[in-house]
């Protein structure tokens, strides 16, 4: 078979490159492997080729011989986590790269996966933001009341999502509006099911929380892409603000409307087997959520166990930044393994696996001291964000040694 770049124009090349690249970034590829990923290609492509993204744009530098070169700044507007559709150009840059498929037909493949429709219905997708919500009682210790509050505002929340797909203006106030439309929910329901409101909002708000933005951020910073990783975290710092603004509204709304929750609600216990129900349930409806392949679901289960259990078992024995540690090492290794098993991103069972590990929940709960007024207990739980994020990079970076990591993606 000859080379890839002797059956392809240069122009042809550097089209599929910019091409794949944007469908790269706006399905949530970070920018360390984004630039890999283009490298890869590029090389084979018999182009010299240098890369710059942001969360928002990449930049290409092509070197060409006997030209002045060839640059170009591209802007990607539109941004969804999905991760099926992550792995079908995963596997579409495999064909590639191995020659398996022309860079035109490739090319054509690319504009089908991005304009794929959603692998699941809009009804399971909104059963899924109640189940994660509802699952994520586990891990702030609450019972059976916050349980069924937490879903209930879960769900109001997916209402919210599957109609802001129809109003772009919603969509671009989705954090805000969620935020108080959970809280209100909460307040007005607390009473009546003798539930914590203030756990339930938090539970109910999880999955908006950015701890895997602030994880990412983190990340890129360390491997040296500081322009991607600050203006992630900065867009992560605004996020936690845009929450906690529609919370405190979401309250102060259902306290002028009579509804004043108890906030010494006295919180019973859920039985044992409560926690490997509710990871097994978040680790399908985080899936679901994620956008992940069917086929990848239970891996993404298994994916929300490992870390756990470590990370549970840490914390008996050291301290919670040595605890989160282990669990993003294991997350990371655990990620790799699939990957290299499965021929698939590593994303697809790293995601899920972090996400209960990151720091996002502490940051939230940081700014709600500040605004209300409790400076050095704000001060401290943002103090704790950085060791954690810190502890969790850490972890990943080390299990990528120990586990050499497939490819770029």
């Amino acid at each position: 078979m000859p080379p890839l770049q002797d059956s392809v124009s240069r122009q042809q090349g550097i089209d599929f490159v910019q091409k794949l690249g944007e469908a790269l970034h706006r399905f949530g590829t970070p920018a360390n492997r984004l630039d890999e990923v283009l490298f890869l290609i590029s090389k084979e492509l018999g182009l010299k080729a240098s890369f710059f993204s942001t969360p928002s744009a990449i930049f290409y530098a092509y070197d060409l011989p006997e030209e002045r070169g060839y640059a170009r700044l591209q802007r990607v507007y539109d941004h969804e986590l999905d991760l099926s559709k992550l792995a079908r150009l995963d596997r579409l840059f495999n064909q590639v790269i191995d020659g398996d498929i022309p860079i035109q037909q490739a090319a054509a493949k690319v504009d089908v996966i991005t304009s794929a429709p959603a692998p699941y219905p809009k009804f399971v997708t909104w059963l899924a933001f109640g189940a994660t919500s509802a699952a994520a009682v586990n891990f702030f210790s609450g019972g059976f009341q916050e349980t069924l509050l937490a879903g209930i505002a879960g769900l109001a929340l997916g209402s919210l999502y599957v109609l802001a797909e129809y109003f772009v203006p919603l969509r671009r106030l989705f954090e805000p509006v969620g935020a108080l439309l959970v809280s209100l929910t909460t307040v007005l329901l607390a009473d009546t099911l003798g539930a914590s409101s203030d756990l339930a909002t938090l539970a109910g708000l999880i999955i908006l929380v950015p701890g895997f933005s602030i994880a990412i951020g983190a990340t890129e910073l360390a491997l040296k892409h500081p322009a991607s990783g600050m203006a992630r975290l900065a867009g992560a710092a605004v996020t936690l603000l845009m929450l906690t603004m529609g919370t405190m509204f979401g309250r102060q709304l259902g306290e002028l409307m009579g509804f004043t929750p108890d906030i010494e609600v006295s919180l019973s216990p859920l039985p044992w087997w409560a926690q490997p129900v509710g990871l097994t349930v978040a680790g399908f409806s985080l899936g679901i959520l994620f956008k992940i392949a069917r086929r990848d679901l239970p891996w993404a289960v298994a994916a929300v166990f490992l870390p756990f259990l470590v990370f549970q078992a840490g914390v008996k024995e050291f301290s919670l930044e040595a605890s989160i540690f282990l669990g993003a090492l294991v997350a990371g290794a655990f990620s790799n393994v699939y990957a290299r098993w499965k021929d698939r991103p590593s994303m697809i069972v790293r995601l899920p696996g972090i996400l209960i590990l990151v720091p996002g929940a502490t940051g939230f709960l940081s700014l709600g001291d500040f605004a209300s007024g409790d400076i050095m207990a704000g001060i401290e739980a943002a103090y704790q964000v950085g060791i954690t994020a810190t502890a969790l990079v850490t972890g990943l970076l080390v299990s990528n040694i120990l586990v050499p990591p497939r490819k770029a993606l």
